[in-house]
Order: C-alpha cells, then structure tokens, then sequence
C-alpha cells in the first residue's frame, strides 16, 4: 500500500479551495489547509485526521514557510488557490485595493510556488503543482481589470515553473474556472437588483448554459495533482462550461459616457 500522500490548499476555509480540500481528503491525500478564516478551518477540521488547519495570510513568507513544515517529512503537492475577487471602475480603484488585489492574487501565488519548488528540490522527489487562474485571464468583462491581470500573471507563472523544473520531474498546471456559484459570487448575485436575471446573464455567457460548483473546479485539480496527468506541465485546464468559447456582449459600464472630443489622428 503506498504512502497518503501530502498536499497544502490555500484559501480552503470556503468556496473553491473548500471543496478542494474535501475532495483531496476524499482521494486519500493528507491536507495542510491554510487560511485566514480560522472558523471556517475548525468547520473543515471537525472529524478529518487527516487534515491540518493553518490560520494565516498567503502574502507573509513565514505563512507559506509554517505550511511546509506543517506537511512533514514529505510535500507532494501545492494547490494556490486563495484569491480576492475584486470588482469594480478601475479608474476609481485606490492604490491599496490594487496593491492589495495583487499580492493575493499574483504574489501569493507566486511565493507559494517558490516554497513548493524549495521542498521539493530539500527532499530530492519531485512534486505538483495547481494554480487556480480564472476566466478572466483569457477573456475578462468590464469591472475586472486588476482582477484580470493578476490572473494572466498566474498563468505565466505556470509556465515559468514548468519551464525551469520540469527536467526535473515537477510539474505546475493551473485550472482557469468560469462562473463559479460560491458564497462570494452568491453575494454578489443578491446585491444585484435582480438576482435571479443575474444569473441567468451568467449562464448564457456558457454554450452549455450552466454556471459551476466548486466541486467541478476540485475535479479537476485532483486531476491535475494525479498521476494520471503525470505528462501534464505548463498546461491550462479551462472549467469554464465553454464560456472561453464564446464572444460575451459586454455589458455597459455604469456612469462612464463615451469622450464627446475628435479622435486623435490615427485612430481609424
């Protein structure tokens, strides 16, 4: 019988990285899962032996470094999944709310892979890796800009990881989810004025007419994580019910009237 495995989920207490975790637990794995959100962690924690919770921000080293030595002897895996959906004018974001968009949703990222690759080359096995990218990084809707860039970050991210240890055998993939029903997106379906118009806005930017769960998304990290998708590096597994398929009307965007001046020359 060979050894359960270790893997470290960010952003697990909710939503995407949730489902994650339960359904690498499910497959066998043992789960560091590491958050902010310390009761949400215990709801995960409760009746798992094989999960180990962790409070604590993506964007401090020392974090990421805590989860490594909280998987042990051994990492075979990292799932960088924590993200802020930040949505709104970009020509009315603060500094902050940018800075903030991009540590998460890039350099969070990006120090976790650092961390993975550091383990992994410390125990001399290679490991894998799972970025959670979005949509968003292929075709993105007004109100997402920042959001956006940090995500096309992600996956070049992906590809840099691959390029440079895959002679090793370690392997970084990244899943770009579509629409994703979570108790975020559920937020911001009831703050639309009609909730029930919103989604279904939603479900025809898909050819299949369908918004996620999370655990569409899950299946395919385990997939990813797997060895069945041991030939798999640098590669970009769209769950997006083919919304990337499709060429979305873009909504207009609230309060913004088009420039009334000449076009500067050269334009056309």
């Amino acid at each position: 019988m060979s050894a359960r495995r270790t893997v470290v989920v960010t952003g697990a207490a909710a939503g995407i990285g949730e489902a994650i975790a339960r359904r690498l637990l499910a497959d066998g794995w043992h789960v560091v899962a590491l958050d902010t959100d310390a009761d949400g962690l215990d709801a995960l924690a409760r009746g798992e032996t094989a999960l180990v919770p962790l409070v604590g921000d993506v964007t401090e080293t020392a974090t990421l470094a805590a989860a490594v030595a909280a998987a042990g002897a051994r990492l075979d895996g990292w799932v960088n999944n924590a993200a802020i959906p930040t949505h709104g004018r970009f020509d009315a974001e603060s500094d902050e709310r940018i800075d903030r968009t991009l540590a998460v949703n890039l350099r969070a990222p990006l120090l976790g892979c650092r961390e993975a690759v550091r383990a992994f080359l410390r125990q001399g096995a290679p490991g894998a890796i799972v970025n959670v990218s979005s949509i968003h990084a292929h075709g993105t809707l007004p109100g997402w800009v920042a959001y956006a860039a940090a995500k096309g970050g992600v996956e070049a991210l992906t590809r840099g990881v691959c390029v440079e240890y895959g002679q090793l055998g370690i392997r970084c993939n990244a899943v770009a989810p579509g629409a994703v029903l979570t108790a975020a997106t559920r937020a911001m379906l009831d703050a639309a004025g009609d909730p029930a118009a919103e989604l279904a806005g939603w479900e025809l930017l898909s050819p299949m007419r369908r918004v996620l769960e999370p655990a569409d998304v899950a299946a395919g990290v385990a997939f990813l994580l797997s060895p069945e998708a041991r030939h798999l590096n640098g590669h970009v597994l769209r769950i997006d019910a083919g919304m990337s398929s499709t060429g979305a009307t873009l909504p207009p965007l609230d309060g913004l009237e088009p420039p009334t001046g000449a076009e500067p020359e050269g334009a056309r």
